[in-house]
């Protein structure tokens, strides 16, 4: 009895929680962005070669991966910020409710997941409409990979948002938090790497870039839209040290898919010890 209470309980707050969302317009800004990302990257990706057009799905899913892993992480830790900030108001009448710490956290978090999925597939889905109206539906699967990729990168940076929010425990800071985590996982931790494996002998070089699959969910959401998209040609000496470990790329993928559930539910569960520790 008391698991479909806590269930009813996560649907209202995830519920409540993506009204709040759609008032704000953050869902409609983010698939805006994301329908504008997709059409310029389809439309415009072989500008440099003098061609303007439509490209299949399968060349604008290659060319949308390391794109969407700029974008994505720092617009899903931004929604996590507002949702959960102090300041917002919303926490504070939360916990005035009858509900637990864990099924707030879980709660937004389902809601905020809900508006990345909204979104996404608003955006993504516009441009695909295009693409199959005018190329064909060639390469849909490699495309529908990007974006379920896409999906799960957004939920973990969203969980990862969350917990640094609640620990920062005032808005400004969090969002100082934030954009530093982006700023390290995205654009400084893989420049760390490839000059640690320059340093490093041959064998060590090798075990550390595949250790940094698993440290950064960026880079495990990279080789596994890679695998899955383009194949083994081109997801990179680490991504070719896993499969060869493990067989194939085929359970790659899903190794590095688990480890990306797993940055889901690590950050989740250490949100909900943060909040059940605060004073509120």
């Amino acid at each position: 009895m008391r698991d479909a209470v806590e269930l009813r309980t996560l649907a209202v707050i995830a519920r409540q929680e993506l009204r709040v969302l759609l008032r704000s317009r953050w869902v409609l800004a983010y698939a805006a962005v994301f329908g504008v990302l997709t059409f310029g990257v389809s439309y415009f990706g072989l500008a440099v070669v003098e061609f303007t057009g439509f490209q299949s799905f399968d060349r604008t899913a290659v060319s949308l991966v390391n794109l969407v892993l700029y974008v994505v992480p720092l617009a899903a830790m931004l929604m996590a910020v507002q949702s959960f900030r102090p300041e917002g108001g919303v926490t504070e009448q939360l916990l005035a409710e009858p509900v637990t710490r864990a099924e707030i956290v879980l709660g937004k978090l389902a809601g905020l997941a809900g508006a990345h999925l909204l979104a996404t597939l608003l955006g993504f889905g516009f441009t695909g409409a295009l693409i199959a109206v005018k190329v064909g539906t060639s390469g849909l699967p490699a495309y529908l990979a990007v974006v379920g990729y896409t999906l799960l990168v957004g939920v973990v940076f969203q969980a990862l948002g969350c917990l640094l929010t609640l620990a920062a425990r005032r808005g400004l800071r969090a969002y100082a938090l934030v954009m530093v985590a982006w700023f390290v996982l995205v654009l400084l931790f893989d420049l760390l790497v490839i000059g640690a494996t320059f340093l490093l002998p041959e064998a060590w070089a090798n075990r550390l870039a595949l250790a940094a699959l698993f440290a950064n969910p960026i880079d495990a959401a990279r080789v596994a839209t890679l695998l899955s998209v383009a194949g083994k040609e081109m997801f990179g000496p680490a991504g070719a040290q896993l499969a060869r470990a493990l067989g194939g790329t085929a359970p790659a993928t899903v190794l590095l898919t688990a480890v990306l559930v797993v940055w889901v539910l690590v950050p989740a569960g250490l949100a909900t010890a943060v909040l059940r520790r605060q004073d509120l």
